[in-house]
């Protein structure tokens, strides 16, 4: 299945600008086979988090939700993106 990717232009800026995350880089980790995919931590029930392994190497902490676009596509809205942090680097080592 297809799943196209949507980020708000100003949240990527800013991004960008704070984590050095670049948009390529951040879908990379959707095609991690590793990766690990839960309801965001920060309790937001309809947002989730995904851990991967980015296209460059880096561990990244991916917070995303649904979305769907005119014609009822599936779309993943990236919310923010940045280097995993030490529990989550652990949690996705162990469960390799």
């Amino acid at each position: 299945m297809d799943v196209g990717f949507i980020w708000d232009e100003e949240k990527y800026k800013k991004v960008q600008q704070e984590h050095q995350v670049f948009y390529w880089e951040v879908v990379s980790v959707f095609d991690d086979p590793q990766g690990l995919e839960e309801p965001d931590p920060q309790g937001s029930w309809e947002r989730y988090m995904l851990v991967g392994q980015s296209a460059q190497g880096r561990l990244l902490q991916v917070i995303y939700a649904d979305a769907y676009s005119e014609d009822g596509a599936l779309l993943y809205r990236v919310i923010t993106a940045f280097d995993a942090g030490e529990e989550w680097c652990d949690e996705y080592k162990n469960a390799r």
